[in-house]
């Protein structure tokens, strides 16, 4: 039901609501007035009852014949001159409420229902549709969850290590095991002489086949392109873990290589060396297992979507050196690839938001647990509140990470890259899931409307009609 044909039923149902009233009045003053008549005729009818005997007594006496009864009278009732109660159609349903002066501008629900049923259903619309009340353990929770996450980030997550500014960083212990676990895995050269295990030695052929099988022709390294070693991984759109399953498939079918150089430039280039296949299945497979070579290597792969910066040429506010100037959004991009921003740390990154969903969804399960209900019977106020919980979570946690940024000197490799996607996430989450609730809201009143005009329309309908 659209807005208009929504202001239309809201009056028809008060125009109608008017005229039951108006009709319930007249009704009231008419059976006053029907009682008093009917005793005034009862009253007459006796009289006149007398009167009768007494003139044929009179006739009788004076040996007379009584004349014949007089013709009767009309014997219609004073209603079947008086015309129907006007029925107002929807077409004029605004000019008889202005004729009537019928007041529009209050709550419809509260002057077409009793007060006792309008506070029924506002108690139950709030109880599917409301906003759930938070607490203070509820904002106990979320405190506990940002101090844990942005500690965790502090500490564990860290920077990749390296210096910055010529001052050395506090790196990550868990991203230098997982690199160091890495050179273990990586394809095996002919003078590596790196202990393994047994498990370490299948991987390591396994990944050393995989550089031998997948060759690929976004894999190009040309510096004057700015496809330099440190980035070319970067740079090649093949390489990133998500937008490789489309644009490295891409360059595998046609024997091309997307990429972006180091002025922000969209590029595709063909590479001789490979011919196009048209088999995209093997292509996919080529990309997936070229990753699985690389993922290991010292230069790693680079975290997802982090490639789709090098587009934005904005000032990043970001200075790579003392006393240097603030450089663009793909220059620090680039800069944090290089030195050890890799996929390794990008899921070392993801500790801290995780911890902090970990927290908030112990704290839920065990609120519904204490409530006698599961986690899947929530209503929708308790879900959005658990999103709203999720979302403030994270922002204070993106809030923490630009103060451990400050904390760090301002170095880039500090800032946090997946819990600012799981605040994008969860704001989305956050809207999709509002958007949700305001839909069924609208199905609800469009429905109840539908019903309301349903029964204006037939009472408002001509007799003999249906």
């Amino acid at each position: 039901m659209n807005e208009v044909t929504q202001k239309q039923a809201e009056g028809a149902a008060l125009a109608q609501r008017f005229q039951l009233e108006a009709l319930q009045h007249a009704l009231q003053s008419l059976e006053g007035e029907l009682s008093v008549l009917e005793s005034e005729t009862a009253i007459q009818s006796d009289e006149l009852s007398l009167l009768d005997e007494l003139v044929a007594q009179l006739y009788a006496e004076a040996g007379l014949a009584r004349p014949p009864e007089p013709a009767q009278p009309d014997t219609r009732t004073l209603t079947d001159d008086v015309p129907d109660h006007p029925r107002p159609c929807f077409r004029n349903v605004e000019r008889y409420i202005a004729d009537q002066e019928v007041e529009v501008t209050g709550d419809p629900l509260a002057q077409l229902l009793p007060p006792h049923r309008a506070a029924e259903i506002q108690r139950q619309f709030h109880a599917d549709f409301g906003r759930a009340p938070w607490d203070r353990w509820d904002y106990g929770a979320i405190a506990l969850a940002v101090l844990v996450g942005a500690l965790t980030d502090y500490l564990l997550v860290a920077t990749p290590g390296g210096s910055f500014k010529g001052k050395p960083q506090r790196g990550s212990p868990l991203t230098a095991w997982m690199k160091e676990q890495s050179k273990k895995l990586a394809p095996m050269s002919g003078s590596d002489d790196i202990e393994r295990n047994a498990l370490q030695q299948c991987i390591a052929r396994l990944t050393t086949a995989a550089e031998e099988w997948a060759k690929v022709p976004y894999d190009v390294v040309s510096p004057k392109l700015g496809l330099t070693p440190n980035v070319h991984r970067l740079a090649s759109l093949g390489h990133d873990p998500l937008l490789g399953l489309v644009f490295g498939v891409g360059d595998i079918l046609s024997g091309t290589c997307t990429f972006i150089d180091k002025s922000g430039a969209w590029r595709v280039i063909d590479n001789p060396r490979f011919e196009g296949t048209g088999n995209p299945l093997e292509a996919l497979v080529k990309v997936v297992v070229h990753g699985f070579s690389d993922v290991f290597t010292p230069q790693g792969l680079p975290p997802p979507f982090m490639a789709s910066f090098q587009l934005i040429s904005a000032k990043s506010g970001f200075t790579l050196r003392e006393g240097g100037d603030a450089v663009s959004i793909r220059n620090v991009t680039r800069y944090m690839y290089a030195n050890g921003y890799d996929l390794r740390h990008f899921m070392t990154t993801k500790v801290s938001p995780a911890i902090a969903e970990i927290i908030l969804s112990a704290y839920h399960g065990a609120r519904a647990l204490a409530a006698g209900r599961g986690p899947e019977q929530a209503s929708l106020p308790d879900k959005l509140k658990h999103e709203q919980m999720l979302a403030l979570t994270h922002a204070l946690l993106a809030s923490a990470n630009v103060l451990k940024t400050a904390l760090y000197g301002w170095n880039p490799m500090a800032i946090n890259l997946a819990q600012f996607q799981t605040l994008a996430k969860r704001m989305l989450s956050l809207a999709k899931l509002s958007a949700e609730r305001d839909r069924l809201v609208r199905q609800r009143l469009d429905d109840g409307w539908k019903a309301l005009l349903a029964d204006a329309v037939q009472e408002f309908a001509p007799k003999g009609t249906s």
